[in-house]
């Protein structure tokens, strides 16, 4: 079995020396294109090959090593059999496999849990911390649930392990060039690429990666706090809901009437959103871009889609915010003005099932709004059952409150001014993965000559929408 192993592994050696010769090769002929299609199919079964033969051969060894290990010797015997059936093993060994889904799912579920665990371990700057390990953590165990048939556990695999983050690294400051980088680098990049649809861009590694470890804590958006989060590798999510069941009293031998209730499946189809990144060739080069960066696109991204689940119109490739999407409205007693009756008739519209039930009830409203509500308040809880003096989040009949610094602060005839309701009926769809180009030359505008910047075209997917808008009110202004 040593034998095959190492034969495997020279081979698939020879392989990765051609396999590159050729990919640098501009304008490859037919022939060259043939081989290069051949050598890739060739290699990925010898890795298919290679994994289980690597795997045995390592757990040889370490039965072979803690067995003359005098530490693993108790009382002159060894210790238990369990002991030598432990093995520890490298997640990321069969990137080639992985890539080409060569290996079963509940082996790359594992797999990706491994290397969770390992990212919280880590002590580089790029570890997950205990808020977005958790948060990964839950994608993979859904994994299967979702339809997705592995495909967060194929993303953390491919764009989680250390070669990967230091070819990143590496492809930022030499300007995203992976001819410039080190064939095993140039490996662990193009490893990566079949996750994306655009052919030259770079995944971000899965712990800086915004579109997975940005976490609800660390969000200055209220509607990732509340929403129903959905993260997918499909092209949409399609969800399924339901009016319910009708119940009716039934006299005794009488007939029960049909109550199937009417199912509905919405869906969600994530929309694309980008960012755009330069500066000075000496900036990029001498400063420590490569991790600044995804934090950078994080701040953009924030910002951007608080707007959209707030006011999103739905089209133009829009995501559908709240305000669009909640379609019921509670109108103000007085024209062009807010009362405390106010609060109490949109508290009152929603349906009991989805205010009494819920433990993502809330009320949204910008801060403007919020002030005015707080100032109704002029007895210390006189008008309701709270204080409303207190800091954020607090809570107005019993509904938390949350500030959106998109939605409309001022009380003119029209403005839709506060949205409450069940928010785990409004669902946030997350495309994994956020995909970076690189532009070597930025030119100005007016003479289209070089102004001596580079920059970073970052762009991601993300949709939204009230899968069941009835959950919903919306107090507008007569």
């Amino acid at each position: 079995m040593t034998v095959r192993l190492n034969e495997v592994l020279t081979r698939m050696s020879a392989i990765r020396t051609e396999l590159l010769t050729l990919s640098e090769i501009e304008e490859p002929t037919d022939e060259e294109s043939a081989r290069f299609v051949e050598l890739e199919t060739e290699f990925d079964n010898l890795e298919t090959e290679r994994a289980p033969l690597a795997a045995r051969a390592e757990k040889i060894e370490t039965i072979r090593s803690a067995a003359l290990d005098p530490a693993n010797v108790k009382d002159g015997a060894p210790k238990s059999p369990e002991f030598f059936s432990r093995t520890t093993r490298d997640p990321f060994d069969s990137t080639r496999a992985v890539q080409a889904r060569a290996i079963d799912l509940d082996d790359m579920r594992g797999r990706a849990f491994d290397a969770v665990e390992a990212a919280t371990k880590s002590s580089a700057r790029y570890s997950l911390s205990d808020a977005a390990a958790e948060k990964v953590t839950r994608l993979i165990e859904n994994d299967e649930n979702e339809g997705d048939d592995g495909g967060i556990s194929r993303h953390v695999l491919l764009t989680g392990s250390d070669a990967y983050h230091r070819a990143f690294k590496n492809i930022i400051k030499k300007k995203g060039e992976i001819n410039a980088l080190d064939p095993d680098e140039q490996a662990s990049v193009r490893a990566a690429l079949s996750l994306t649809g655009a052919n030259g861009g770079f995944l971000i590694p899965v712990t800086l990666d915004p579109t997975i470890v940005l976490t609800n804590s660390g969000s200055a958006n209220p509607f990732r706090k509340i929403s129903q989060i959905k993260t997918i590798t499909t092209n949409f999510w399609e969800g399924v809901t339901s009016a319910g069941v009708n119940a009716a009293w039934l006299a005794e031998a009488g007939v029960v009437g049909d109550n199937t209730p009417g199912v509905a499946q919405p869906v969600i189809t994530p929309q694309k959103a980008a960012a755009w990144v330069f500066g000075s060739y000496e900036i990029l080069s001498d400063s420590d871009f490569a991790t600044q960066f995804p934090a950078l696109l994080t701040d953009a991204k924030d910002r951007l889609e608080e707007a959209a689940f707030a006011t999103g119109a739905g089209t133009g490739g829009v995501p559908k915010g709240i305000v669009t999407a909640a379609t019921t409205a509670v109108t103000t007693a007085g024209v062009a003005t807010y009362a405390i009756a106010d609060v109490y008739a949109l508290q009152a519209a929603i349906p009991p099932r989805f205010r009494l039930n819920s433990e993502s009830l809330a009320i949204i409203a910008n801060v403007a709004i919020i002030n005015k509500t707080r100032q109704f308040d002029t007895a210390g809880g006189s008008s309701y059952w709270t204080n409303l003096g207190a800091g954020q989040p607090e809570r107005v009949l019993d509904m938390p409150l949350y500030e959106s610094t998109t939605m409309v602060g001022t009380t003119t005839t029209g403005s839709k001014i506060a949205v409450a309701g069940d928010f785990s009926q409004y669902a946030i769809v997350d495309r994994v993965g956020m995909t970076v180009m690189y532009e070597p030359m930025v030119k100005d505008s007016a003479t289209a000559r070089p102004t001596g910047q580079a920059g970073w075209f970052g762009y991601w997917r993300v949709g939204a929408d009230a899968v069941v808008p009835g959950a919903f009110r919306t107090l507008t202004v007569q």
